[in-house]
C-alpha cells in the first residue's frame, strides 16, 4: 500500500512530519495546522480537521473523527484510539434543558501518553486525560482524569431533561 508522502503532508498544513509516517490516501485531511511524530499511523477513512498534533507512535484506526476546530488537540507517545472515536474541541451545549439555540462548548483535548481509547468513544471539548489511561467500548470522556485510571462504560439511564418524560 502506498501512503501519502511527507511532502503532500505537509502541503496540507502540517508544520513537521516526523520519520516512517503512514497516513492512508483515503483518510480525509481538512485545513490542518499541527504536527506528526515519528511512526505515525492514521488509518483509511480516519477524519482530521484543524489543530491537531500528534506524537511519536500514535494510532489513528479507521472511521475515527479528530475535530480540532474549536481547539487544539494534542495525543501524547503512544496514544492510540480503536475505530469509531470521536474527539470533539467543539460541540453544541447539551446541558441546557429547555429548547431554542444552543452554545457552542469549545475546549483543547489532551491524551496522555500511552492512554488508549476502545471502540466509539467520545471525547468531549476540554478533556485533559492523563498518562497510560485505558477506556473501554463506547466511553464518553469529559473533563480531567487522572494518570493512570481504567474506565468502562456502564449502560444507559434514563434522565428528566424537562417537564415531561423521556
Amino acid at each position: 500500500m502506498s501512503y501519502l508522502t511527507k511532502e503532500a503532508l505537509l502541503a496540507l498544513g502540517f508544520s513537521q512530519v516526523g520519520d516512517d509516517v503512514k497516513v492512508s490516501p483515503l483518510a480525509r485531511l481538512y485545513a490542518i495546522e499541527g504536527s506528526l511524530g515519528h511512526r505515525v499511523r492514521i488509518d483509511d477513512f480516519a477524519i482530521l480537521t484543524g489543530q491537531i498534533e500528534l506524537g511519536d507512535d500514535v494510532h489513528v484506526s479507521p472511521f475515527c473523527f479528530l475535530g480540532g476546530t474549536g481547539g487544539r488537540i494534542r495525543l501524547g507517545h503512544g496514544a492510540g484510539m480503536s475505530t469509531h472515536v470521536s474527539l470533539f474541541t467543539k460541540s453544541d451545549d447539551y446541558s441546557r434543558a429547555q429548547a431554542g439555540p444552543r452554545d457552542k462548548v469549545c475546549g483543547d483535548i489532551t491524551l496522555g501518553r500511552y492512554t488508549i481509547l476502545g471502540a466509539q468513544c467520545v471525547v468531549l471539548p476540554g478533556a485533559d486525560i492523563g498518562e497510560g489511561c485505558n477506556f473501554g467500548v463506547g466511553c464518553v470522556v469529559s473533563g480531567a482524569i487522572p494518570a493512570g485510571r481504567a474506565y468502562v462504560s456502564m449502560g444507559i439511564k434514563m434522565v428528566n431533561v424537562g417537564k415531561g418524560e423521556a
